[in-house]
């Protein structure tokens, strides 16, 4: 096929070769066409019959995407005597390219890991990565920080403090028989007696409230058994002169009144050693306790700052409604009290005031508009359209049905015979025009105005609407201007560019089919 396709032959009976651009050694022939049906150049690559099936697997790889390539297929033509490819204009090597396989998608084959990859680190650092771990200069400030004592927080303080009552009173309710008496006080035997020895007695403070030292507490405790407790704390309560008859008393089994937990002086409650030397929770529970008291005090000061901005805010307002309130009362008041006091005090004058209220001049009355007849004008040549004035009044008989048509021209501008034509509608008389309706037939675009006038030309015409035909009713209000409504005895529609007609049997395209013309 490459020898039989000459320059000003046809492929296909559409693409016509005009000139050889280049053959390849398997006689593959890239040309230049043009397409006769689209009018314009393309490129055709005939190939040789080695390479047939080549480029027809080349061109459907192209057309589905699969062929990566500037290059758009238009046509490909496979017939007896060969095939060939019509793309866009494009260089005669990517055309030739198409008689060679494609290889296979890079994204199928597996992704091997370049080598280097692993002496990466020491390319850049100069040496392998060491697996110790580093030390600096200041990690020793960083382990005296660590051991320094740290404030607990706020919730693990309640939380053991709750847990630990929680426990205590649990393990009282499962190990006592004997219900918690408090205020009555109760003798070392007969603790001894009621008490079974499963119970587990809560650790005695380190330092008693009095100051005496754990010595002493010790040494009592010691001599005392069991009801060393209550007898050391009456001891504490009395005094030091005391401490040697509490002893003795403990001996021969008499008893001292003991003080309540919670009738212990003040000044023991806030010796800080006291409480923090021998149990660690006693510095979370007082600190807790501060917690909650330093809470509700930022809590109650938070609730009276809000308080007293509402305050102000509302304050505000009420100034302001009130200036406002009292502004609007004192500007009507006098007139308000202006009216009555004529009328009360002088009935007589009424008359007189009454009919000199009225300054300014009395609005006429709107007058509807009654169409009396309808004109032709057309400035710059008085006789074009002449022949069709017969059915002028077919605008304006009621009937939407009936139209006036004029002559059909060439182009929207009159075929240049005019530069335009205006219907021109006579009212009864003057009247008040607030709409202009115009019906027409088969037409779209065109431009025209409408202009009211007090005499039936366009000279001194004041013009107030203007459009285009886009649908079959073209509806166009009238605005009032700065001295009213719009009055007049004429409208005029005057058309500058003719609209296009559709569904006519007419040797030109452009003219006007007005059905109806109706003015309110």
């Amino acid at each position: 096929m490459p020898e039989a396709v000459d320059v000003g032959s046809v492929l296909g009976g559409r693409y016509k070769v005009t000139a050889y651009v280049l053959a390849s050694a398997e006689k593959d022939l890239v040309l230049d066409g043009v397409d006769q049906v689209l009018n314009r150049a393309v490129s055709i690559l005939v190939a040789s019959a080695d390479n047939a099936s080549q480029v027809a697997t080349s061109a459907r790889e192209l057309a589905t995407g699969d062929r990566n390539g500037n290059i758009q297929v238009l046509d490909l033509g496979i017939t007896d005597s060969g095939t060939y490819l019509v793309t866009n204009r494009a260089p005669a090597a990517d055309m030739l390219d198409l008689i060679v396989q494609q290889d296979a998608p890079s994204h199928e084959q597996p992704y091997i890991e370049p080598f280097f990859t692993d002496t990466l680190g020491s390319e850049i650092f100069g040496r392998p990565r060491s697996t110790e771990p580093e030390t600096y200069d200041d990690d020793d400030h960083y382990e005296d920080y660590d051991d320094r004592p740290r404030r607990p927080s706020r919730l693990s303080g309640l939380t053991q403090r709750f847990s630990r009552r929680g426990v205590g009173n649990q393990r009282e309710d499962d190990t006592s028989d004997l219900a918690p008496v408090a205020a009555e006080p109760v003798s070392a035997q007969a603790q001894a007696e009621h008490r079974p020895s499963s119970h587990r007695v809560p650790p005695p403070p380190v330092r008693r409230p009095g100051g005496a030292s754990p010595a002493t507490r010790d040494e009592s405790g010691d001599q005392d058994g069991p009801g060393g407790t209550a007898v050391a704390a009456g001891a504490a309560a009395l005094g030091a002169a005391s401490m040697a008859g509490a002893a003795s008393g403990t001996a021969t089994g008499t008893q001292a009144p003991a003080r309540a937990a919670s009738k212990f002086p003040l000044d023991a409650y806030s010796n800080d050693d006291a409480r923090t030397d021998g149990d660690p929770d006693a510095y979370d529970t007082e600190q807790a306790d501060r917690d909650e008291y330093d809470d509700g005090r930022s809590r109650n000061f938070t609730r009276i700052l809000v308080g007293l901005v509402l305050t102000v805010v509302l304050v505000v307002a009420v100034v302001l409604a009130a200036t406002h309130l009292g502004s609007v009362f004192s500007g009507g008041s006098p007139v308000a009290d202006a009216d009555p006091v004529p009328s009360a005090s002088a009935p007589a004058e009424a008359p007189t005031t009454a009919p000199a209220a009225p300054t300014a001049e009395p609005t006429p009355a709107a007058v509807a508009p009654v169409i009396a007849g309808i004109t032709r004008l057309v400035p710059d040549n008085p006789g074009l359209d002449a022949g069709n004035d017969g059915t002028l009044p077919l605008i304006i008989d009621g009937n939407p049905a009936t139209f006036w048509g004029n002559q059909v021209y060439a182009n929207d501008a009159f075929g240049g015979l005019a530069s335009n034509l205006a219907l021109v509608v006579e009212l009864e008389e003057e009247s008040t025009i607030t709409e202009v309706t115009i019906d027409q037939l088969n037409a779209a675009g065109g431009t025209f105005s409408v202009l009211v006038n007090d005499q039936p030309t366009l000279d001194g015409a004041e013009q107030v609407a203007q459009g285009g035909f886009t649908a079959p009713t073209a509806n166009l209000p009238i605005p009032a201007d700065a001295d009213g409504p719009v009055t007049g005895e004429y409208v005029i529609i005057n058309f500058t560019q003719l609209p296009r007609l559709s569904n006519i049997q007419a040797q030109f395209p452009f003219g006007l089919r007005i059905a109806e013309i109706e003015v309110n």
